[in-house]
């Protein structure tokens, strides 16, 4: 992935209204296996760096890592509160951090963009304390998504220029290979939907903005958010979601 595909995109971005959120999951899966002793914790291709301020919100010392400063100038208008140490200009494949520096390492929408990802979780392995904890988070492979992306990216009309996606199965085993012991995964599903995304980016071509989220009562959002859970929490649902995630450990025996 070249950095200025990502740099134009992010330069677009004033401000954080007009970028829909990350799966709610990633940060979910962090808190759960994080507790709430403070910890190291390291997202790369932090993007906005919602996540990573969220984390900080909480006590933990987290540090959002992009390669585009675009990025990372948005994070800091957003999140001043990371500005100085808890914000990274650096490379996913040569981070500039000592052996086992963090007690969390994550990241979302990142992974797929690359074609070496042994590589990249290495140095992910390389940089977690032994029984510190992974999540990653990436597209889904059978999902409608896919479809619509594969033909935009061959009209070289994708807005992340090349990426792949993986099945559940595969990153998992990607995860074990590069050292880890997966502790469990997840699906997750799109928020709003993708027939409403599309809607909307139609709609920008004939000059009307509609909101990020259509209008919904709160009644009808939380029966919406309750029936999505149910359905999501299957293993099976792994394999029809738009997002999968893995959430994994190195092992604690790694400790000198």
């Amino acid at each position: 992935m070249r950095r200025d595909t990502w740099s134009r995109f992010w330069e677009k971005k004033e401000d954080l209204d007009g970028v829909y959120p990350s799966s709610p999951a990633v940060l979910q899966a962090l808190v759960r296996h994080l507790g709430v002793e403070p910890a190291r914790v390291l997202e790369i291709g932090s993007g906005t760096g919602r996540d990573t301020a969220a984390l900080a919100a909480r006590g933990h010392r987290a540090v959002a890592l992009d390669a585009s400063f675009e990025a990372l100038a948005l994070t800091a208008r957003a999140a001043p509160a990371l500005v100085g140490r808890g914000i990274v200009a650096g490379d996913a494949f040569h981070l500039p951090f000592p052996d086992r520096a963090f007690d969390a390492v994550f990241h979302q929408g990142v992974l797929e963009h690359f074609g070496n990802p042994a590589a990249f979780l290495a140095e992910n392995f390389r940089v977690t304390n032994p029984g510190g904890l992974l999540v990653v988070d990436v597209p889904q492979r059978w999902h409608p998504w896919t479809a619509i992306k594969r033909v935009a990216i061959r009209a070289d009309r994708w807005f992340a220029g090349w990426e792949t996606e993986y099945s559940i199965d595969e990153l998992e085993e990607l995860v074990r290979q590069a050292g880890f012991e997966v502790v469990e995964s997840y699906g997750d599903t799109m928020v709003p939907s993708l027939a409403y995304r599309l809607l909307r980016e139609g709609a920008k071509r004939c000059s009307v903005d509609l909101p990020l989220r259509p209008a919904a009562p709160p009644v009808l959002r939380d029966a919406r958010e309750r029936l999505r859970a149910r359905l999501l929490a299957p293993r099976a649902a792994r394999w029809i979601a738009h997002t999968i995630g893995v959430v994994a450990r190195r092992p604690a025996a790694d400790r000198p």
